[in-house]
């Protein structure tokens, strides 16, 4: 094996890992592979229940109830915002 190639054990895990994350997502828990989202014009934010469920709330409403919204997100890697359109940012972004 050369230097560069990667070993079929960790080619495995690797898969396995990208696939129980989809698996996750299809069953709507969060797989923490990003930052949370929240819409910077119209206060759109994910959240996270107590199960692991991903939620969408109202920043200046208590969290806990889902509004059923999800971030969209563009062939590009960003997400916008499923209420009003706006470009939303990851709350682990350092430019906020």
């Amino acid at each position: 094996m050369a230097d560069h190639e990667i070993p079929p054990e960790l080619a495995a895990l690797a898969r396995r890992i990208q696939s129980l994350r989809e698996e996750a997502r299809a069953l709507g828990l969060f797989s923490e592979d990003r930052g949370l989202l929240n819409c910077p014009a119209c206060g759109l934010q994910e959240d996270i229940t107590i199960e692991g469920r991903l939620i969408t709330c109202d920043c200046n409403e208590a969290a806990g109830d889902d509004l059923g919204l999800r971030f969209v997100e563009s062939p590009f890697g960003t997400f916008v915002c499923p209420r009003c359109g706006t470009l939303a940012r990851r709350e682990d972004d350092p430019d906020e």
